[in-house]
């Protein structure tokens, strides 16, 4: 009986929700009001799987320091759905990415090419391909969880803002030969910024339905001595977020371009330490302390009143081939989609409003963020998040110069000196498709 009750109050629930979403007005646009719905979904592998990012770890996962999850945000603006999928493993590779791709289509109906999926890159997670059914379980519950993020959607506006911290560090110490080492470089280029995006409800509740945060940063504050599952800072950073707005809002994280960016932890001479829960602790809450300072300021009367209402969604999508190296056989980490001497590279953005979300594969250094960030501006999009780690594993992707000074990220890396070149080409073509898109 008390289950019978149960049902019947879940329902009238959901019919409130739905006639409260329709009377909303359309603000005035002339166009319905942009919607939002996010979802999080449990992705904690079984233990003794063997996780990845590290050759030297032996033995399979011991335990779990904290679960690894799926976050799912997806837009619709009456015309198009597109969403955004982040998950706490390692990387998806272009095997995986279709099989997830596959199980959204089937169960939300949502197009391959609306869709991104990034992610996190923590190192104390498991390559998919170790496990079939795992793999399988991830894809089906992303899909599932993308069904119900559409079965909560509600009227939204999106604010932006950024942060700062001051953990993350540039990898690559380039000695007076000019040549990269490998080593902590507190002079090289990175980018302490962590950029914010807040999804808030119309109706203006307190606190904001989804929170979406980036940065450049490897997540191995654990390194290979770690034989836990986590999500590491990220994950650390997240449920920070949530403990401070409460059961209402779900965090999600967005790794940039971090080929070159990792904490900064000092160990003997110019190395890195594997990270102690302190460690974690303070590169997980500062970024997460980041990001509430934001969005609380982005709360605040006076930026909600000067909101812009956003209702606009584009998407553009292409595979760009690109020259690959000659040697594969001497890069010791197999990359997919080496085919007749050419790297096929999954290139993909999703704007909603002024707000660019560009999703490369594989491992690209922090330049990539800066340069493309760049030329979007120079295209009218105000906000330009550019991902790694997304859809396809295709090793580093260097930039031009670094070629010229070597170390791990190039001698790993499977793609020519010619790939900035043609990356940064293959993003604009796409961008500028996006903008016709408005005209």
């Amino acid at each position: 009986m008390k289950r019978i009750v149960l049902i019947i109050l879940i329902e009238v629930q959901m019919l409130l929700s739905v006639q409260a979403y329709s009377s909303i007005p359309d603000q005035g646009t002339g166009s319905p009001p942009l919607l939002a719905g996010v979802y999080k979904v449990d992705i904690t592998p079984p233990l003794l799987i063997p996780l990845g990012g590290y050759s030297t770890r032996k033995g399979p996962a011991t335990g779990v320091r904290d679960p690894l999850n799926a976050v799912v945000l997806v837009f619709d603006n009456g015309q198009t759905k597109a969403a955004i999928v982040s998950l706490d493993l390692i990387q998806v590779k272009g095997s995986q990415g279709q099989q997830i791709y596959r199980a959204i289509r089937e169960q939300a109906g949502i197009q391959a090419g609306n869709i991104i999926i990034n992610a996190s890159h923590t190192h104390g997670s498991p390559w998919l391909e170790t496990d079939s059914c795992y793999s399988r379980e991830v894809a089906g519950k992303v899909g599932g969880a993308v069904h119900a993020a559409l079965l909560h959607m509600q009227p939204v506006t999106v604010g932006y803002g950024i942060g700062e911290v001051g953990f993350n560090v540039n990898r690559r110490s380039i000695g007076r030969d000019g040549k990269s080492h490998g080593g902590l470089n507190a002079g090289g280029l990175t980018d302490p910024r962590v950029k914010i995006v807040s999804i808030d409800p119309c109706d203006k509740q307190s606190a904001p339905l989804a929170v979406i945060f980036h940065m450049a940063c490897h997540p191995n504050v654990f390194r290979g001595e770690n034989t836990e599952i986590t999500a590491d800072f990220p994950g650390e950073a997240k449920s920070f977020i949530e403990k401070i707005f409460g059961s209402f809002t779900t965090a999600m994280f967005l790794q940039g371009c971090a080929g070159d960016i990792r904490a900064n932890l000092p160990g003997k001479g110019n190395q890195y330490r594997n990270g102690s829960e302190a460690d974690m602790r303070w590169c997980g809450w500062s970024a997460g302390a980041e990001v509430v300072k934001t969005v609380t300021w982005l709360g605040t009367r006076e930026q909600l009143s000067g909101r812009q209402e956003v209702n606009q969604i584009r998407t553009a999508s292409g595979v760009l081939k690109i020259s690959a190296k000659e040697n594969q056989g001497e890069v010791l980490w197999p990359r997919e989609h080496i085919i007749d001497g050419k790297a096929h590279l999954s290139l993909k953005l999703i704007s909603i409003g002024q707000i660019c979300f560009v999703a490369l594969p594989g491992e690209p250094v922090v330049g990539y963020g800066f340069k493309i960030e760049e030329q979007l501006h120079e295209l009218g999009f105000d906000h330009v998040l550019v991902m790694g780690y997304s859809d396809g594993d295709a090793g580093y992707v260097p930039t031009k110069e670094m070629y010229q000074q070597g170390g791990y990220e190039v001698t790993e890396s499977s793609l020519s000196p010619s790939c900035e070149q043609e990356i940064m080409a293959g993003i604009m073509e796409l961008a500028k498709k996006m903008v016709k898109q408005e005209k």
